[in-house]
């Protein structure tokens, strides 16, 4: 069972003002926020900063209705999720149902048959804070997802 869990991969900050955190992050820890990004899908946008092999990532809504600008309503500015990097995925999810907890979606979404996927643990099942699971893709020498 050791081992399951290869890195923490990204912690994830939900703000309203995107520039204001960045700023604060840059001139209190040195940070540089070089990668930058938007989801459409979620209406979310994405600034991130590489702290060893986890990368920080400050989120912002680019609309008031967007998950982002819910979880900020409802909780307020603070950790959205934090990312675990695992071995593999189907072995996680197996474990993880067989001890009763809620995953979201249900099944990992798949970015291709030998690319990434990831999965939520529900924060209801692990002390109020969400935990994406994933799974980078196949590495030479490895297997893909069943």
């Amino acid at each position: 069972m050791a081992g399951m869990i290869e890195n923490v991969e990204e912690v994830v900050l939900a703000v309203d003002n995107q520039d204001e955190a960045v700023a604060l992050f840059e001139d209190l820890f040195g940070l540089e926020f070089k990668d930058s990004w938007t989801v459409p899908a979620d209406s979310m946008s994405v600034r991130c900063a590489h702290i060893g092999n986890t990368m920080f990532h400050v989120v912002s809504s680019m609309t008031p209705d967007a998950v982002i600008a819910k979880f900020i309503r409802d909780r307020g500015e603070g950790i959205h999720h934090i990312a675990f990097r695992v071995r593999d995925m189907d072995e996680m999810v197996t474990r993880l149902r067989h001890k009763g907890i809620k995953l979201v979606p249900e099944e990992p979404i798949s970015l291709g048959p030998s690319g990434p996927s990831y999965i939520f643990v529900h924060p209801k099942s692990v002390h109020g804070v969400m935990i994406e699971l994933i799974w980078p893709g196949k590495r030479e020498g490895e297997r893909g997802p069943k």
